[in-house]
């Protein structure tokens, strides 16, 4: 992969919060004709995540698409401090919703929740949305299907803040940073030996910061408790009204969003391209980063 571009922190004034970003400048200074620039690319993480997640994709889809490439920390998540906002997906919509306002369009990738926020994004702002990519996107539960019933169930109660929240705040307090990390990532990939050990030691760091951060657990809850909200019904509508070229990159043992629930999103929907990674779980762009980024390359330039 790519080492030769560095990531740029910085800190985005949208809709009046500041959110932490990473960017990566794939466009080597050359903006004599910006009106030709390819479109930039914004990363959108899933709950419980961070730019920490597109660490090993950043710097590659910005050199290979040449243009920039910025990943930001929701609100509540990250280093992203909620500044007495609810962590919700209405609360990121905005957020979003205003950065791209001021710097895009773009071509937007979204990872989980991240991808459910970048199809609301898509549907209600289709001007700011060039191309969309979701990868092992929080969808809807097909009509007819009724597996992991309990795992929906336990899912809905973690998004009542009073119940998630003391339960997200003792299990990291049980576990610690090191442990939380490495049991989150047991969940979300197939084989955590595939993580490049510097994206593990620099999630762990992050884990460690947000220590300090009184609001994450309640973050979380409020921001999984929106989410299954979303599901229920809007996000049905949202999937119908999205115009953008759409290409859908899920894991096959994906454990948090079976591949039968974007199968059927893509009966819906058959312009839509789905690739599919075997022996992958729920974080294709951490397991299988050069792949990854071949995928959305090879499908930018068709």
């Amino acid at each position: 992969m790519n080492n030769c571009i560095s990531s740029h922190e910085r800190w985005i004034d949208a809709d009046g919060l500041f959110m932490h970003a990473l960017e990566w400048d794939g466009t080597g200074g050359d903006l004599a004709d910006p009106d030709r620039a390819p479109q930039p690319v914004l990363l959108v993480h899933g709950l419980g995540g961070s730019t920490t997640n597109w660490l090993a994709v950043g710097p590659e889809l910005a050199a290979r698409l040449k243009t920039t490439v910025t990943a930001v920390d929701l609100a509540g998540f990250g280093r992203t401090r909620p500044d007495g906002r609810k962590a919700s997906l209405g609360t990121n919509g905005r957020l979003l919703e205003a950065f791209a306002l001021d710097q895009g369009p773009f071509v937007v990738i979204g990872n989980s929740m991240g991808g459910a926020l970048s199809v609301g994004l898509a549907a209600r702002h289709p001007e700011l949305v060039t191309a969309l990519v979701l990868v092992d996107p929080a969808v809807p539960r097909p009509r007819a299907n009724r597996s992991n019933v309990v795992r929906a169930a336990r899912f809905a109660a973690m998004g009542v803040p009073r119940i998630g929240g003391p339960l997200m705040e003792g299990r990291a307090r049980a576990l610690g940073p090191e442990r939380l990390v490495g049991q989150t990532l047991r969940v979300v990939m197939q084989r955590t030996d595939r993580l490049d050990p510097a994206a593990r030691a620099e999630m762990v760091l992050q884990a460690q910061e947000r220590v300090g951060y009184p609001e994450s657990s309640r973050a979380y809850a409020e921001a999984a408790g929106s989410l299954f909200r979303y599901l229920a019904q809007p996000m049905r509508h949202d999937l119908a009204a999205v115009k953008a070229p759409t290409l859908l990159i899920h894991g096959a043992q994906d454990r948090l969003v079976p591949l039968s629930f974007v199968q059927a999103v893509v009966a819906h929907r058959p312009e839509w391209q789905l690739e599919v990674f075997d022996d992958c779980g729920h974080v294709p762009m951490l397991e299988f980063p050069e792949r990854f980024v071949d995928t959305i390359v090879s499908w930018r330039n068709a």
